[in-house]
């Protein structure tokens, strides 16, 4: 699943050996040259979130390859100069996952990865409260909690206008093993689509909203609510509000 992009990423990046192989990948962010690659061994058996992006200062495309358990690798374009990572959700199930930079060789196509789900090691979550209490969660960033055995509003904002794109994980897994859903606020772009709408959202989207917030309300007992704020790192910080009903 893809979703839009954002600027080049204002962090420190881990830089890899040129043609080396990260055996021991945990999910933190990663940048990997042309002919790198790196390898989690283990995924978890459920939804897992793979963005990437291409955080060369030319204008130029790359790509990467992503393959897991020995499956033939699917490809995906990396344009530069794009003002959001691409977002690929899928279960892997608990086999390993494989991501290779497959620009050119010598190109300056530097791909940056990370991947995002509960209980990741390579990244440390805010604790999101179930009392209605309000996250401030700033792109690249995740909250997560538990949800009250009754049903439960999620609310996802952004008040300053900026674009905001979260992924929720949480609940049952659909017959695909999925249980993750990409929501957009401030969408002036797609507008309103999906539930509700009459409208299907873009491609790897659950819902887009062109007003500054969206609610999902859900009862899925007492289970982990998992949210990560994938918005383009020029984007204010959103606010993330889980409270019961």
């Amino acid at each position: 699943m893809t979703g839009r992009k954002s600027p080049a990423l204002l962090a420190t990046y881990s830089i890899i050996d040129r043609f080396s192989v990260v055996e021991e990948w945990d999910g933190s962010l990663l940048t990997l040259n042309p002919n790198d690659n790196a390898n989690m061994p283990i995924t978890p058996d459920g939804s897992l979130v793979l963005a990437y992006q291409n955080i060369s200062t030319i204008n130029t495309m790359g790509q990467i390859a992503v393959t897991s358990g020995g499956s033939a690798p699917s490809f995906y374009n990396a344009q530069s100069l794009q003002n959001q990572p691409s977002v690929l959700i899928n279960n892997w199930k608990a086999s390993n996952l494989s991501i290779t930079n497959t620009s050119p060789p010598g190109s300056n196509n530097p791909i940056s990865i990370a991947a995002y789900g509960p209980g990741m090691p390579g990244q440390t979550c805010v604790t999101l409260p179930s009392d209605g209490t309000t996250v401030s969660l700033a792109p690249l960033k995740c909250t997560q909690g538990t949800a009250l055995p009754r049903y439960m509003q999620l609310i996802f904002q952004n008040t300053a206008g900026d674009l905001a794109i979260f992924v929720l994980i949480g609940g049952p897994m659909d017959n695909t093993g999925n249980n993750a859903y990409m929501i957009s606020v401030n969408d002036a772009v797609n507008g309103n689509t999906g539930p509700g709408t009459g409208k299907t959202p873009p491609p790897g989207y659950y819902a887009t909203t062109a007003a500054s917030a969206y609610v999902y309300s859900f009862n899925w007992g007492s289970s982990n609510i998992y949210v990560a704020n994938l918005s383009p790192t020029s984007a204010q910080a959103a606010m993330i509000t889980l409270r019961p009903l």
